[in-house]
């Protein structure tokens, strides 16, 4: 059922759908310094106002609070805040979750049923609906670092 859902649907509609959901994520990069993966686990919320928190709880306590703005990062284990503007934010992917997915603006390929990328800025990003519930996006950050995100409706 949820692949003939995914066949005719929009993908950008699957995808801006999915991230109005309050979600759970497992990030996983690949740390080349000691030849390891590092995860971090977090919850992700959007408000009626198209806010987003981001709340980071291990290994770190870190929370994002993420409005029209910027970026307000605090930093829980050191007591600490700062603000990033928006014109100082080059991660796509935070982009597309924050304004959406808008197949208009993005070169976006649908591999098959449940696979597809987008191409924005020189990078690609893959996401794949593992299931209706679940999504995994998979790219290379600013740093070249590999980096997987799986998400889950809470």
């Amino acid at each position: 059922m949820l692949l003939s859902f995914i066949v005719s649907a929009d993908p950008t509609e699957l995808l801006n759908g999915f991230f109005k959901n309050n979600l759970k994520f497992t990030q996983t990069s690949f740390n080349s310094a000691n030849n390891s993966f590092d995860k971090s686990y977090g919850t992700f919320y959007r408000d009626l106002e198209n806010n987003i928190k981001i709340e980071i709880t291990s290994p770190f306590k870190e929370i994002y609070l993420i409005n029209k703005n910027g970026v307000e990062v605090h930093d829980l284990e050191f007591n600490q805040k700062r603000f990033i503007k928006n014109e100082d934010i080059s991660n796509n992917l935070l982009n597309f979750i924050k304004n959406g997915f808008d197949k208009e603006l993005l070169s976006l390929e649908q591999i098959n049923s449940k696979n597809l990328k987008i191409i924005n800025d020189d990078k690609t990003y893959y996401f794949e609906f593992l299931s209706n519930n679940e999504l995994q996006i998979k790219y290379k950050d600013n740093l070249n670092v590999d980096n997987l995100i799986n998400f889950s409706k809470q």
